[in-house]
């Protein structure tokens, strides 16, 4: 059987890890020695591994297939934790790096975004950065739109706030479309950079007042309307290779 690495068994990697561990002998990583104990006792083989605490990347690293997964907002210098990961002896053995990155690289203007587009004016500089980094010694490329799904409702940290952004449309992904994604890139050895994001864009208005009557929150108030960039997601690349997103529109998730 085959080994499969999740670094940062969080909101994503877990779910993840439990799906692939039908299929794979699956190693996660998690910052917690709660949360390792806990995962230890479902079944998970779990190591602790943050900036500080990196000794256990040699058993992660023995792996065929490597996740990596962290929030850059975690870390005081998230590029020299890479290049740990990234410089270590085990990893020229991977046969592959997926790497979950985000359409935050994509500049604030009004476009539709493919994969081939020349970033110049990225949103988020530390993304652009992290990218560059990685971008020669890493298989997949992943950059997700929002994540949503489960526990995350769209709207719901706004409930009853005042906003002024009506219509501004939205650039969402489904947690298990992008675990979905990871399987589809394993079975037909995928490479290269993708975007996933569902192809329907509904408005703010639109998925947070629907959202606040099905989850039972208040409404945001929309008012002062402003006017604002629509960036548009592109997330069709992938499914040019054959994958079907299962949660096309954020007004069905």
């Amino acid at each position: 059987m085959k080994t499969f690495s999740i670094l940062a068994a969080g909101w994503l990697g877990l779910p993840l890890a439990f799906e692939l561990k039908k299929e794979f002998e699956v190693k996660v990583s998690v910052r917690s020695e709660e949360k390792l104990k806990d995962l230890i006792n479902k079944g998970l083989n779990s190591y602790l591994l943050d900036e500080k605490n990196t000794k256990s990347l040699d058993e992660l690293l023995d792996t065929n297939y490597l996740f990596i997964n962290f929030p850059p907002s975690k870390f005081e210098d998230y590029l020299k934790f890479l290049g740990e990961i990234y410089n270590h002896k085990n990893i020229a053995k991977i046969e592959k790096i997926i790497f979950i990155s985000s359409t935050s690289i994509y500049p604030d203007t009004e476009n539709i975004f493919r994969e081939d587009i020349k970033i110049i004016n990225p949103k988020s500089q530390k993304i652009f950065d992290i990218e560059e980094f990685i971008k020669d010694k890493t298989d997949l490329i992943f950059r997700c739109a929002g994540l949503m799904g489960e526990n995350r409702i769209a709207g719901r940290y706004f409930s009853g706030k005042t906003l002024d952004s009506e219509d501004v449309k939205v650039n969402y992904v489904h947690q298990k479309d992008v675990i979905e994604a990871v399987k589809f890139a394993l079975k037909n050895n995928l490479n290269g950079v993708f975007n996933l994001c569902s192809s329907e864009h509904p408005t703010r208005k639109e998925i947070y007042c629907k959202n606040a009557l099905k989850y039972g929150f208040k409404k945001p108030l929309f008012e002062n309307k402003k006017e604002y960039f629509n960036r548009i997601i592109d997330g069709s690349k992938i499914e040019e290779r054959g994958f079907k997103y299962k949660y096309p529109n954020p007004l069905e998730y």
